[in-house]
Order: C-alpha cells, then sequence, then structure tokens
C-alpha cells in the first residue's frame, strides 16, 4: 500500500543525510563550529524532508505513471504488471497508476485461457473467491464495464467476455475482458 512512496522517502533522506554529512566534514574549513553545523543542518534536514519527498515524488512518479506502449511483455519489465499480463500479449498499451493498472492488448482466446488457467492452478487454493463464484467466461455488455476505461479512448469491445485472476485477500487481482472477434483482450488490476 505504502510502496509509491519508498523510493521518494530514500531519495530524499540520503540525499538531506548527504547534505547534513557533507556541511559537518566542511565546517572547520568554512570556520563554522562543527557542532552548531551538525545541529543546524539536521533540523533544516528535518524541515526540509516533507516538502523535498513531496518534489522527488512528483519528479519519479512523472516518470513511472501513465500510459505507456509496449511490443510484447518482455519490455514491460514491471512486477506488479507482469503477474497480470499474459506472456503472449502483443502490442500492449498500459496505463500505469500508484494501486493497479489498466491495459489492452492483443492476444487470442486460446492463450488468454491458457494463462488464466495456468494462475488459477498456481494460486487457486489462496484465492478469497472461488473461481466458480466469479462467473468465469460470462458475456457482459461493453456498457457495463466502460466506466473501468475511462479517459481511456480505447475502441469499444464489441462482444465481451469476462474472466478473473485469483483474488487475493485485501483484494488485489484482475479482472479480463476479452473480444473473440478482435483478439483483444482489456484488464484492470488492483494491488495494495
Amino acid at each position: 500500500m505504502l510502496w509509491p512512496i519508498v523510493l521518494p522517502f530514500k531519495i530524499a533522506f540520503w540525499s538531506l543525510a548527504g547534505i547534513v554529512s557533507l556541511l559537518t566534514l566542511l565546517s572547520p574549513a568554512l570556520k563554522w563550529n562543527r557542532g552548531k553545523t551538525f545541529l543546524i543542518s539536521s533540523l533544516l534536514g528535518c524541515l526540509a524532508f516533507i516538502p523535498s519527498c513531496a518534489g522527488i515524488m512528483t519528479i519519479v512518479d512523472g516518470q513511472r505513471f501513465g500510459i505507456f506502449n509496449y511490443g510484447t511483455y518482455a519490455e514491460v519489465q514491471d512486477f506488479r504488471i507482469e503477474r497480470y499480463l499474459p506472456t503472449s500479449a502483443r502490442d500492449i498499451t498500459l496505463d500505469k497508476f500508484a494501486m493497479g493498472h489498466r491495459a489492452k492488448y492483443t492476444i487470442t482466446e486460446t492463450e488468454l485461457t491458457t494463462y488464466l488457467d495456468s494462475l488459477w492452478i498456481e494460486a487457486g487454493t489462496n484465492s478469497a473467491i472461488s473461481r466458480d463464484a466469479l462467473d468465469d467466461g460470462s458475456s457482459v455488455s461493453f456498457d457495463q464495464i466502460a466506466h473501468d476505461f475511462d479517459g481511456l479512448n480505447w475502441p469499444l469491445l464489441s462482444t465481451v467476455i469476462q474472466f478473473h485472476s485469483p483474488i487475493q485477500g485485501d483484494g488485489g487481482g484482475a479482472t479480463y475482458y476479452f473480444d473473440p472477434s478482435t483478439n483483444i483482450a482489456y484488464h484492470r488490476a488492483g494491488y495494495w
């Protein structure tokens, strides 16, 4: 749940610690009292921590969240996404955000169902909801799921078959929507 702030926290902490250390080490050359320099720079570092962490987070989030395009699964290289993305997915578009992602890709129905079957074999016994209770393979209208993909301007799926990954105890998991007439799949995944 807190994973998005770990990297900015580390960068801000170590940067400010480095500045405090550098000022303390250089204080005799600047004819400053080493103890006072350490105390004042430490207090200023504490005051600057939250604003610097927020600024660093803004910069880092601009690079790791948003819309990204990939040709194949191998190009994605993000473990949070890879655990929900079929390895045979092609022409992948991802909308990454802190607590999940939305994906669009090309895949055949056989490739998708084989991938999902392997997920259920691997983790199905730990799923908070059984596969039977999730109505895997049922048809839904795109109007029912359109809100999941608002703002992306992805093409409408004409025929939608719904599938699910195993659901973690904290609600994490993915819902897959497949259009057999175009071999396009959308999915929405959440993780905490």
